[in-house]
């Protein structure tokens, strides 16, 4: 039999109410989750360890790290890991875990519910019960299971508060199906291209600005001259900014200029930035900015932390940013 390793990150999962309120507590213990689910035993041979209970929205880059260190040092001794994560950061925590685990060579699945598995119509038993049975197959990647898809945790997004289905995976197709039978699409699989490493250097210094119309530039110049070594604008479209009235060029221009990254993302669900196709994204190249391809917001974002901690030269870190390293990015997606 298989044998999985489940972290225990905290998040919906296994909360309860608490208190007068009924608000959502940490409560059930892992080792409690199998007098609930005995049909885990039939999938694999389970072990379990917590490095964090909490609500994911205080999961960061400690929590990123020690689990990574996790699943470097019990590599050997499990087929597959299982993350247990709350839903709302996610797929910051798959993105970091893509990059820092380079060449992977089995299943990372993360994994959790929008009910806690005490509840009656709780989902948490569907999606633990089925990232098990992936994670004890030829799955070598980072991946987010919910509901009946599997994605690569870099390219996941979630997209609903209250749906079973709370992921998708605009620009790229899931590598899983899990209906009546489970279905793995191999070929849509990355494979390991050499010796397991962990990269797991982080620089925090990453702000995301989203640009809306009619909103001033001016308003974050202050940010040029502060230790910020990254902006991620989530621009419309392809990569498209205002560039006459409340002009982001000179924005770009002055960022770029101090050694900052400017990275253009789209905020469209699907498709990617091509800085070359308008001419509006031509002036934010020559300006300096990078164009982010079919990325997340959130993979670039965590990429950029990524790169920032294992490089630190702005040059390289642009150079970087148009190269695949984990899936996130779509060669043809990449913007010249």
């Amino acid at each position: 039999m298989k044998r999985v390793l489940i972290i225990q990150t905290g998040g919906t999962f296994a909360m309860v109410p608490r208190g007068p309120s009924g608000a959502l507590g940490p409560a059930v213990a892992p080792a409690e989750w199998f007098e609930r689910l005995p049909e885990c035993r039939d999938i694999a041979e389970v072990t379990f360890c917590q490095v964090a209970d909490v609500d994911s929205s205080n999961l960061g880059i400690a929590q990123w790290r020690a689990i990574a260190r996790e699943v470097a040092d019990n590599l050997d001794a499990f087929d597959g890991f299982v993350v247990i994560h709350g839903t709302d950061t996610m797929v910051y925590s798959a993105a970091a875990l893509s990059f820092m685990l380079a060449n992977l060579d089995r299943p990372v699945v993360l994994t959790g519910s929008q009910r806690p598995l005490a509840s009656i119509r709780s989902d948490a038993r569907s999606n633990l019960v089925s990232a098990l049975d992936l994670a004890t197959r030829d799955i070598p990647e980072v991946g987010v299971f919910f509901g009946t898809r599997l994605f690569r945790g870099n390219r996941a997004r979630k997209v609903s508060v209250h749906g079973f289905e709370a992921f998708e995976s605009p620009n790229s197709p899931a590598l899983a199906d899990v209906g009546l039978e489970v279905q793995v699409h191999h070929e849509r699989i990355r494979r390991p291209q050499g010796l397991f490493r962990v990269h797991d250097r982080f620089d925090p210094r990453v702000i995301v600005l989203r640009v809306t119309p009619g909103t001033e530039p001016a308003l974050f110049e202050s940010l040029i001259a502060s230790d910020v070594r990254a902006f991620v604008l989530e621009a419309f479209g392809a990569g498209h900014v205002p560039t006459l009235e409340g002009s982001w060029l000179p924005f770009v221009d002055r960022a770029t200029s101090a050694g900052k990254v400017v990275a253009i993302a789209t905020q469209a669900h699907a498709g990617a930035v091509d800085l070359g196709l308008y001419a509006c994204g031509q002036m934010l190249e020559r300006a300096g900015a990078v164009g982010c391809g079919d990325m997340t917001v959130e993979a670039a974002t965590v990429k950029l932390m990524h790169l920032w901690g294992e490089l630190g030269d702005a040059d390289r870190v642009r150079r970087n940013l148009r190269v695949p390293l984990a899936g996130e990015l779509s060669c043809h997606g990449v913007s010249s």
